[in-house]
């Protein structure tokens, strides 16, 4: 999702709705009972492995129309040759996304958080799946470092903690990127309200 300014990145968190896929800014209002039929095995495969490749339902680029949203959340690569594992970091791949591979000068980064099914459950849309898991989808993927987990249809709002600006530093000589400003949701519910552990009495 490519923000236009600071304005329309708040409004993710202020409109009270979220993020949102694609498909929903696609076509608003959003069909809901076309959702159960876009939530498929097939579909997460287009979103994950072949995101801009034409979807022959609809002739358009799949990427217009996924009821997918990639977040983030980082993953290791294992190195067998230098017998060590790789981190990547979430941030590191967030952020490269975010600017379009350095291309562009401003990315607007959303830390929340999502429930991601035990195992493979594309047609629930209440749970994230999480495809970086290779014991669940041992498929093999070339995008499998950027740790990605697919969340459905919508982020809610109230599960986005902040948004955070991000914009290259083109004063220090260096081409580094840094941290511009922070934008907090004051309606933020943390996930340990779902916790399930009781106090003892």
């Amino acid at each position: 999702m490519w923000l236009a300014d600071d304005a329309a990145a708040g409004k993710v968190i202020d409109s009270g709705v979220g993020i949102t896929c694609n498909w929903w800014r696609e076509v608003d209002p959003l069909p809901s009972g076309e959702i159960a039929s876009k939530l498929t095995a097939q579909n997460l495969n287009l979103h994950v492995n072949h995101f801009e490749s034409v979807d022959p339902a609809t002739g358009k680029p799949f990427c217009e129309e996924t009821p997918f949203i990639s977040l983030s959340c980082g993953t290791v690569e294992r190195s067998t040759a230098a017998r060590t594992n790789f981190v990547h970091t979430a941030r590191h791949t967030a952020l490269w996304f975010g600017t379009h591979f350095g291309q562009k000068p401003v990315a607007y980064l959303y830390y929340c958080w999502v429930i991601l099914a035990p195992r493979s459950a594309v047609a629930v849309q209440g749970v994230a799946e999480e495809v970086r898991d290779l014991n669940t989808y041992r498929r093999y993927s070339p995008y499998q470092t950027e740790g990605e987990v697919a969340a459905k249809i919508v982020v809610p709002a109230n599960q986005i903690n902040r948004c955070e600006k991000w914009e290259w530093d083109r004063d220090s000589g260096q081409r580094t990127i840094r941290l511009a400003g922070t934008y907090r949701n004051r309606g933020f519910v943390p996930p340990e309200a779902l916790s399930n552990v009781r106090e003892m009495l």
